[in-house]
């Protein structure tokens, strides 16, 4: 495998794909490395080894999610990019080769039309303009692009009349949203979202689940390689008919909904709560009745939980943010005495401090496995098996 394209047209200033250019098995490779390297900084981790990393199917075009923000050239016209690392330099992204091919149709069709129409790009440093961010999303199972609109306008004469142009460009084009931001800083969306061209929600299937997404809510960009992660996880947290799962962290709920098909009852978790109304959508839309949803901070919500379940937990999985999981949910999750934890991660040095800590509460780390979620760049995702410490000789013996 390489790592082609030959032709990018942001290339070589492309910040999205620093690794552009080195082969995929050194990739791969780097990754792996990367991922040992923080298990080794954890001396209670000693011995653990990571599996080989599982490769992306696609190496280009794999990104459904693009979040780019909006600034004006020169001559007046729109552009759409990401920031350097460090930097508010931006870097033209609109047509980024790792981003979907329908992506780049839609967010080009904005820019344009968004220019003749004369909407402003937004100024971060006046605090003027119009146009901040455009957010897009690609659903492969029904082929449609979600797009949001974030701005600083109140009226949306000029958004409704931007939709329409984009919609006879874009036979592609699912719903479109305006989120209104007038807030200074770094943060993309504002609190509210209306809908300028429906459906608002975006359907996406994940292996035999569909999942109902709506605009602010969190879905992994990369569909082919989240399949894959979610059924690791789900082979390895080995639900038994009777089996009492907890899902921390649960997003919209791709992998509470796995859990539910082989487990007798599930709880999942999340903090957010447009994500737990999107995930309470999903239940009903696939039909899981042995599942339940709790909106709540993760540690604050384990001990209710635990009493909802009404008995022991078998499994606990956890998908935290990038920051990991605190101090005081691992000790919760530890309370519970679960028989296998499976911590799904998307950074492995804070992954590596909590799976020590783990191993100080009685768990010890039986394996690792990482996945490439964005081919390209530096990122990893791991997902990873704890089990008591007097279990893990089993679970190694289970391997062989």
């Amino acid at each position: 495998m390489t790592s082609g394209p030959e032709r990018c047209p942001h290339a070589p200033r492309c910040v999205p794909c620093p690794l552009r250019g080195l082969p995929y098995r050194s990739q791969l490779a780097r990754k792996r490395a990367l991922v040992q390297a923080a298990l080794a900084s954890a001396p209670a981790l000693a011995g653990v080894v990571s599996e080989d990393v599982v490769g992306s199917r696609d190496l280009f075009g794999y990104r459904h999610v693009a979040k780019l923000a909006v600034r004006a050239r020169r001559d007046g016209t729109l552009r759409a990019g990401v920031y350097a690392p460090e930097t508010h330099r931006l870097v033209d992204a609109e047509r980024c080769a790792a981003q979907h091919p329908a992506l780049s149709e839609v967010l080009v069709a904005v820019l344009e039309e968004a220019t003749r129409l004369r909407i402003a790009a937004y100024d971060e440093r006046r605090h003027a303009g119009e146009m901040r961010y455009l957010v897009a999303r690609y659903g492969g199972w029904r082929r449609r692009v979600q797009l949001v609109l974030v701005t600083t306008l109140h009226e949306t004469d000029r958004l409704r009349e931007l939709s329409r142009r984009v919609a006879r460009r874009c036979r592609v084009l699912g719903g479109i949203i305006h989120n209104y931001n007038p807030e200074r800083g770094n943060v993309v969306f504002g609190p509210t979202f209306a809908t300028l061209r429906p459906p608002a929600a975006l359907v996406e299937r994940i292996g035999e689940i569909e999942l109902e997404v709506s605009p602010g809510s969190f879905l992994q960009v990369n569909p082919w390689t989240a399949r894959r992660i979610y059924e690791t996880a789900l082979e390895w947290a080995a639900p038994e008919r009777e089996a009492r799962a907890l899902d921390l962290y649960c997003g919209v709920g791709p992998l509470s909904l796995a859990l539910a098909t082989r487990a007798a009852f599930v709880v999942a978790v999340e903090e957010s709560p447009r994500a737990i109304a999107d995930a309470r959508r999903n239940q009903r839309r696939n039909r899981r009745y042995n599942l339940r949803f709790e909106q709540g901070d993760a540690a604050e919500t384990i001990a209710r939980v635990g009493a909802t379940l009404g008995a022991p937990v078998d499994i606990v999985t956890l998908n935290p943010p990038r920051k990991g999981a605190s101090a005081a949910v691992l000790e919760s999750i530890a309370t519970l005495r679960p028989r296998r934890i499976v911590y799904i991660s998307c950074d492995p040095w804070t992954l590596a401090r909590d799976l020590e800590r783990l191993a100080a509460l009685g768990f010890r780390t039986a394996r690792v496995r990482p996945f490439d979620m964005l081919p390209q760049t530096e990122h990893v995702e791991t997902v990873s098996l704890l089990v008591p410490e007097a279990a893990a000789g089993s679970v190694r013996s289970e391997r062989r």
